[in-house]
């Protein structure tokens, strides 16, 4: 029997290695495999944490930091191949940011859960001119975070991932349950020096499909579905795997 510690590596390493995307309307989902895909991100995220939220500093138009080194990074791209929103996931044999940046929000009597079926998600965010762009499906219009939101959920069946962790404006916590996602508070909400009111949470997708089944099973339709053929492809080929606004 391998320890847990192995485990949770051997995980890691996975998630590292996979590589995966969705295509839908004008609109794709990847990971990001390349060095010119992960300078969109810096820029990205330049352009939303350093310039526009101010909760970063930053020497340049390159927003990077320690985590960026064991991350996922994950996008969605227009038809021209320009990044419009990015999130990063962090395997649980790393540091969360949640451990260290953000360990006021959780809670005296809350354990953080650090298993192989669990990922942290961070720097989230959709550049300030796609936040109006919509994806028209059979089964409703939904945002381009939601089309990213949609992607991560795929990719984190696929790579046996059921909770995530992360740290939002408390109005975005309350946005993303109105919306159908299951998440549940670590601690108390905290007011931040820059004034803006901070939680952390953990997502449950299980939770996420049981809740939506029944109140907006159009969405959960939409969300289990793919409209890449080649993305479907993907996921009948094993071997093709080593096996969201903004937020911290």
């Amino acid at each position: 029997m391998l320890s847990s510690e192995r485990r949770i590596g051997n995980v890691s390493r996975r998630i590292a290695a996979s590589s995966f995307f969705i295509q839908e309307g004008n609109f794709t989902f990847s990971n990001l495999t390349n060095e010119k895909e992960k300078i969109q991100a810096y820029c990205l995220r330049h352009r939303v944490f350093c310039r526009e939220l101010g909760w970063v500093e930053s020497e340049n138009s390159l927003e990077m930091d320690d985590y960026d080194r064991n991350a996922v990074f994950f996008g969605v791209f227009n038809e021209e191949h320009r990044l419009l929103a990015f999130l990063r996931l962090i395997p649980p044999v790393n540091s969360f940011m949640l451990e260290r940046e953000f360990a006021m929000l959780i809670g005296a009597e809350y354990r953080l859960r650090k298993e192989m079926d669990t990922v942290e998600v961070s720097r989230l965010c959709v550049v300030a001119e796609a936040r109006k762009e919509r994806l028209v499906s059979n089964s409703g219009t939904y945002s381009i975070s939601m089309f990213l939101y949609k992607g991560v959920y795929h990719w984190c069946m696929r790579n046996d991932i059921r909770y995530l962790y992360l740290v939002v404006e408390y109005k975005i916590y309350r946005l993303l349950t109105a919306k159908g996602f299951s998440c549940n508070l670590t601690g108390k909400p905290v007011t931040m020096p820059d004034g803006v009111v901070a939680v952390a949470a953990i997502m449950d997708w299980r939770e996420f499909e049981a809740l939506n089944s029944v109140k907006r099973p159009a969405m959960l339709k939409w969300f289990s579905q793919y409209q890449s053929v080649h993305a479907q492809s993907l996921l009948q080929q094993p071997e093709s795997f080593s096996l969201h606004q903004a937020s911290a």
